[in-house]
């Protein structure tokens, strides 16, 4: 099959340079079974994932998935009609650009170290405006752990400064393939594939070149105690290195889709997204479900455009959404010192973290610790980097569980009272994380009595939810299908003891997730309808 190549119809200005010869990119799932139907497609096209070599075993082949790239002179509404009138065709869509979540500040100071991370660690001292302890109390979670080498972190982003001595140790090693010899010796259908891979230029070398994804990695796991720049929040955990994002700071979803299945293939137990798109594609929530379904937490930063507009993986039920805070833990609503930009909000919003005049290290210099950047692209990394600490320390948590620890042990009413209302909010959502007590399983002061029960499980047009809330608080139920759309919605009042009946009727057998959200925590449970 003839290689196409990786160009689409870019929509924003910056993505106009995916768009040089006018190609536009789009992306089919073919319903299941389609190569035993006699498979007759209107044009050639590529899959998107790697075959898989049958006898690796590491993980089902997504066969279903692929790329079709239209040349300039084509008629595209033809075309689509074609592919939307073939009965083998799941769907089809245009593929998407999304962009790294930062806004930078034009000045960089040159001071060095510990003492410039108010984020995890705050006297009040940073800004005249900062508050002491609005932070994520770092250094009395290291009291508690350091991390694990037992957790992998896959950081979808620009690529990493791969010498950096602060990485000395950390970066994920791909121990089934040998380096430089042009086979890919494990089978996984990525060559050479040491670190990671780069999607943008397929290809293994995962240089960073662009300086978002140095920043990022810094945040999740830079070197601690070791009397250089600064110190990350997991001293141990590796880092898989997966460039998604091109020179620009821009990326296709493709290439995030991409990412998501190599990392969830290749071992990885927490993915970092900081970047986002507006544009919502079945192709980036299948992905996000593929992870869910592997017990794979994907952090997502929420994007900076203070404003209340969805950006995506974000905005995916499955995904854990973040928003950015200040050092007076106010929500951040000038970034970088920058007017009209700000931390995004919403109803998919999950927690905030620091992320605003966030210093870090630089993808050109060992040497130069004087980098800031600030946005959610900050704030979803620290986050991350709790999760690793967590999930290390207690390997035996579910995703669920270990979301559920995220959120309800997050610090609420620390910020502004005119947002940050008692319990979650849509500026917020469920508040600052704070390390310490995600650590020490420290909870709101409000009883959360825990045990969400769904029953019976299989189900058959009976399905109870049944949950007590420690106290009288109103709630949400949401049903989410296998392609991460909401397929039911039950709003209850407030009331202690939640049951909800027969939430499975006249939905079609299949595989859901049930989420039970109240202003403290946010559960979840999988069901199988028949």
């Amino acid at each position: 099959m003839k290689k196409l190549g990786l160009i689409t119809l870019g929509f924003f200005l910056t993505a106009m340079l995916h768009a040089q010869q006018g190609d536009t990119r789009w992306l089919v799932k073919l319903k299941p079974g389609w190569e035993r139907a006699g498979a007759r497609l209107p044009m050639p096209v590529q899959p998107l994932y790697p075959v898989r070599a049958a006898a690796q075993g590491r993980g089902a082949v997504p066969a279903e998935h692929f790329v079709l790239t239209l040349p300039a002179n084509a008629d595209i509404q033809s075309a689509l009609a074609d592919w939307k009138a073939n009965e083998l065709v799941a769907y089809i869509e245009q593929d998407a650009v999304g962009y790294a979540a930062m806004q930078q500040a034009a000045f960089f100071p040159n001071d060095l170290y510990f003492d410039r991370q108010w984020s995890l660690s705050n006297d009040g001292s940073f800004r005249s405006w900062a508050t002491a302890d609005a932070d994520v109390d770092m250094p009395e979670a290291w009291e508690v752990t350091q991390g694990s080498e037992g957790i992998t972190v896959a950081i979808l982003d620009s690529g990493i400064r791969l010498n950096h001595p602060e990485f000395a140790g950390r970066l994920w090693m791909n121990t089934d393939e040998v380096a430089d010899n042009g086979v890919d010796d494990d089978g996984n259908g990525y060559i050479d594939d040491i670190n990671g891979w780069d999607m943008v230029n397929e290809g293994p070398n995962v240089r960073d070149d662009f300086g978002h994804g140095t920043h990022v990695a810094g945040i999740i796991g830079a070197n601690g105690n070791n009397g250089l720049g600064y110190a990350g929040a997991d001293w141990y955990c590796k880092l898989m290195v997966l460039k998604v994002l091109d020179i620009n700071g821009s990326g296709l979803y493709s290439w995030w889709a991409r990412a998501i299945h190599y990392a969830v293939d290749n071992g990885a137990d927490i993915i970092n997204m900081s970047l986002g798109g507006t544009t919502e594609l079945q192709t980036l929530a299948d992905a996000v479900q593929y992870a869910y379904d592997h017990d794979v937490l994907i952090v997502a930063s929420m994007q900076n455009f203070n404003s209340e507009v969805i950006y995506y993986p974000a905005g995916h039920t499955l995904t854990l959404a973040v928003g950015s805070s200040d050092p007076d833990d106010r929500r951040s609503t000038i970034l970088a010192g920058l007017q009209g930009y700000g931390s995004n909000y919403g109803d998919h919003i999950d927690v905030v973290a620091p992320g605003n005049f966030i210093y870090g290290l630089s993808h050109v210099s060992d040497t130069d610790f004087g980098t800031q950047k600030s946005g959610t692209s900050q704030a979803a990394p620290l986050v991350t980097g709790i999760a690793a600490l967590v999930w290390g320390r207690e390997p035996g948590l579910t995703l669920e569980a270990l979301v559920q620890r995220l959120t309800a042990s997050a610090e609420d009413g620390v910020g502004d009272p005119l947002e940050d209302t008692p319990g979650w909010d849509r500026y917020y959502g469920y508040g600052r994380v704070n390390a310490y007590r995600a650590l020490t399983n420290m909870t709101s002061d409000v009883p959360v009595a825990g045990g969400l029960a769904l029953y019976p499980n299989p189900s058959a047009g009976t399905l109870t939810a049944f949950y007590d809330q420690g106290t009288a608080m109103p709630y949400t139920i949401t049903l989410v299908n296998t392609t991460g759309q909401v397929v039911r919605t039950v709003q209850g009042g407030a009331k202690r003891m939640i049951r909800e009946e027969g939430l499975d009727g006249q939905l079609p057998a299949g595989v859901y997730v049930v989420e039970v959200k109240n202003e403290r925590v946010r559960l979840r449970g999988r069901v199988v309808v028949r």
